[in-house]
């Protein structure tokens, strides 16, 4: 199973819909700052799954401030991060998903690029694929086989890998 995720769009589309078009994931992740856009993304490409939360950037109440999936056997957690505070670290982060019983989270905000174990979960921004902060437009591909995460990789907008981190063992 192919997962990608994007967070902080805020509205520019085109890059996220070139992205999806050439990767053809099973699912796209949205970690808001413009819910719309992944109600857009789920226009474009009726029968994707698209799962997406409310940033601080985002008024529509029936779009959930965090989510707990499981995809592909995988519990994650997904948050856009502004109420766990995330410009000071993904520590909060890290236990709402311990709590939850998620081995992986997934939040944006900030608009870089963090990828780090935190006491057992692993913890991804993917940047932002529309108005990054210290490096290129990014998102992240997930890859999950035989119900585990196996591999995480952040990509540049034209799928160029700026990080790998193996999971499966």
């Amino acid at each position: 199973m192919k997962i990608l995720a994007f967070a902080d769009s805020h509205g520019y589309n085109t890059t996220m819909v070139y992205v999806i078009d050439r990767e053809k994931p099973d699912v796209v992740l949205h970690l808001g700052d413009h819910a719309e856009d992944a109600a857009e993304v789920a226009r474009i490409f009726s029968g994707l799954t698209v799962l997406g939360v409310r940033g601080n950037n985002d008024f529509d109440l029936d779009v959930p401030l965090f989510c707990v999936t499981t995809l592909g056997g995988v519990r994650m957690y997904l948050t856009h991060g502004h109420r766990e505070r995330a410009h000071s670290g993904c520590d909060m982060i890290a236990q709402r998903a311990r709590e939850e019983g998620c081995g992986l989270a997934f939040f944006g905000h900030t608009h870089r690029v963090q990828v780090e174990w935190n006491a057992g979960v692993l913890v991804c921004n993917p940047g932002s694929i529309s108005l990054p902060r210290g490096g290129p437009a990014s998102y992240a591909r997930l890859t999950v086989e035989n119900g585990s995460a196996q591999l995480l990789e952040i990509l540049n907008e034209d799928g160029g890998l700026l990080r790998r981190e193996k999971i499966g063992r």
